[in-house]
């Protein structure tokens, strides 16, 4: 116990001085009235202080530097997963727009049928002869090129 006390007293110690010759390195120097300025007291710790703080400083890494990993990471995830998400979704906004009655389509569950009729949101598809269904626009996956009995085969 008297050991750790005794260390933690000599460690603030050790920090108080410290912090004391920081202090009086920046004061300016004193000068007692009526002595000339040639005889000052010059404090040697303050010269030595002085001198190192007037050394150039280690080159700190400039925030551009600390942030460029992170720009290049979303700049990858951008080009990887943004940008062709983007791409594919417009394509079919665009499938969707230009469909019309009579195509044959494949739903995103993976119903086939022929598109008999429309609404803004709505479509009605004929599954079988006489067996119509009504899907939501936005589920249509694809269009059939050619005849849907090409695709049982």
């Amino acid at each position: 116990m008297k050991k750790t006390i005794t260390i933690l007293v000599f460690a603030i110690c050790a920090f108080t001085s410290t912090s004391f010759a920081e202090d009086t390195a920046s004061a300016p120097p004193v000068i007692a009235p009526g002595q000339p300025a040639a005889v000052q007291n010059v404090n040697p710790a303050a010269t030595a202080t002085t001198a190192v703080a007037a050394a150039p400083a280690a080159p700190q890494q400039s925030l551009l530097g600390m942030a460029m990993p992170f720009v290049i990471m979303l700049a990858v995830m951008y080009f990887l997963m943004i940008r062709p998400q983007q791409k594919k979704m417009k394509e079919h906004q665009g499938m969707i727009g230009s469909l019309k009655d009579g195509d044959e389509v494949i739903t995103s569950s993976g119903i086939i049928g022929t598109i008999q009729g429309m609404s803004e949101k709505v479509v009605t598809l004929e599954i079988a002869k006489n067996v119509h269904m009504k899907v939501l626009k936005s589920q249509v996956n694809q269009v059939v090129k050619g005849q849907i009995q090409d695709l049982n085969a």
